[in-house]
């Protein structure tokens, strides 16, 4: 195996936001799951998360800031697994701390892996995950399962998974009208959700577990995919609490790509786009029809492979125009810290899709289900299924629940069964939530 010798490495264009405007309401910190059969044992978790850090050696990076960017130090700091002792998403980086961007936890049956999200993104982190579930098992049942099964779904090096895939990609084509765009757009203000929030900028984490084979027989019945007909019901859940002024203004959310699908990398760094759907309800009806037929035509459209190489392009050009790399640190910051307003401004929640998680066959009796969820500072779906079981968790910094109600009641009326789990007090049974 290669090694990974660098000493420190550039943030990508994807991480260069998330330093300047965490907080400690929006710690940009995601937790993903695994949660077994059997209860963890945590020196086997150990020693699996050693293993599995020789294949992931970026992993073992601090975040420091330099003259004109943050940029990620290799680190010897070891990660030391924990029973969950905090909240979930937590902070992990800070600009007087140093210590690793992630940490392995375990509770019960369940492993947790929490990555600050400059480290990398959702598919990176499952790649690590996977792998350390793979390690643990493969220790804790050597005479059901072959020592000889590979726990990555590749060969790639060490240094191979550390690239940075949006450089990779970046082409210089049409990179000054992409630049004049990114610069100059005005973004359009989006319906916001207001009111309470959890004290000690907690989260409240509701979940609904469905099975992915009916949820996905209903999409097809309504000739759509899994996301359009969530994003759909996601959109219409907000629109039984807006006035009726509010309806002016678009129910917008954001999705992350996943830019694997379209560009071959190994990289398990962050390598994503974003895309937006919006539903304005004063002038594009009001009705679930409608919403959904708005949708499949947005995300249909911005999916397109010319529109996806665009947006590369899109992210890239600022960070390589000559006059942005000349500008001290100091000075970016608080322009970083701005654009990361404006675009929360003009969402108003945001549904990531992990899709469906493969592990090997032998391994699959002793696993229960994976799931993700993410700190925010508006409404966020997150999805990812196991077999047949797919989590929708719905994350927000707001003690109200009408939102999560509204958009799992809408499922249920559909004919899918929903088992709810939540951390939200009266709100741990299936029918707290469901008629």
């Amino acid at each position: 195996m290669a090694l990974y010798s660098t000493q420190w490495s550039r943030l990508d264009n994807a991480a260069k936001i998330f330093p300047p405007s965490t907080t400690k309401d929006d710690t940009k910190v995601f937790r993903f799951s695994c949660e077994l059969r059997e209860k963890v044992d945590p020196v086997v978790l150990q020693h699996a998360l050693d293993l599995s850090l020789e294949h992931f050696p970026f992993y073992r990076s601090t975040i420091r800031r330099g003259f004109f960017w943050y940029y990620f130090a290799q680190s010897d700091l070891k990660s030391e697994v924990k029973e969950e002792y905090k909240t979930p998403c937590a902070p992990l980086y800070g600009v007087n701390r140093n210590n690793l961007l992630f940490e392995v936890t375990y509770y019960r049956a369940r492993i947790n892996l929490e990555i600050y999200h400059a480290l990398s993104d959702g598919m990176g982190a499952l790649q690590f995950l996977k792998t350390i579930v793979s390690y643990y098992l493969l220790e804790k049942h050597p005479d059901t399962i072959d020592a000889h099964i590979h726990s990555r779904s590749d060969d790639a090096s060490g240094e191979q998974r550390s690239d940075d895939a949006f450089d990779k990609y970046y082409s210089k084509k049409k990179s000054s009208k992409i630049l004049k765009l990114t610069v100059g757009q005005q973004l359009t203000q989006a319906y916001r959700v207001r009111g309470e929030r959890f004290s000690e900028s907690r989260l409240g984490v509701i979940e609904g577990h469905v099975s992915a084979a009916s949820l996905l027989k209903k999409a097809h019945e309504l000739n759509a995919t899994i996301s359009e007909l969530l994003t759909a019901l996601f959109i219409c859940a907000f629109h039984g609490g807006m006035k009726v002024r509010d309806e002016e203004k678009p129910v917008s959310i954001s999705i992350p790509v996943d830019l694997r699908k379209f560009f071959a990398t190994p990289s398990v760094r962050n390598f994503f786009s974003v895309i937006n759907v919006s539903h304005n309800f004063s002038t594009q009806g009001k009705t679930f029809e409608d919403v959904l037929a708005r949708v499949k035509i947005s995300l249909r459209e911005q999916l397109a492979p010319e529109k996806i190489f665009e947006r590369i392009n899109q992210l890239s050009s600022f960070e390589h125009a000559l006059p942005i790399k000349m500008v001290p640190l100091a000075v970016k910051v608080p322009f970083l810290k701005n654009a990361a307003w404006n675009a929360e401004k003009a969402n108003s929640a945001a549904f990531s899709n992990l899709g469906r998680i493969i592990m090997p066959p032998e391994m699959v009796p002793y696993i229960r289900l994976f799931d993700l969820f993410t700190s925010t500072s508006r409404p966020q779906i997150c999805i990812c299924s196991f077999e047949d079981a797919l989590v929708i968790s719905i994350t927000s910094p707001f003690v109200s629940s009408n939102i999560q109600r509204s958009f799992f009641r809408s499922l249920g009326s559909l004919g899918i069964d929903i088992e709810i789990v939540s951390n939200i007090e009266n709100l741990g049974g299936r029918h707290a939530l469901l008629p």
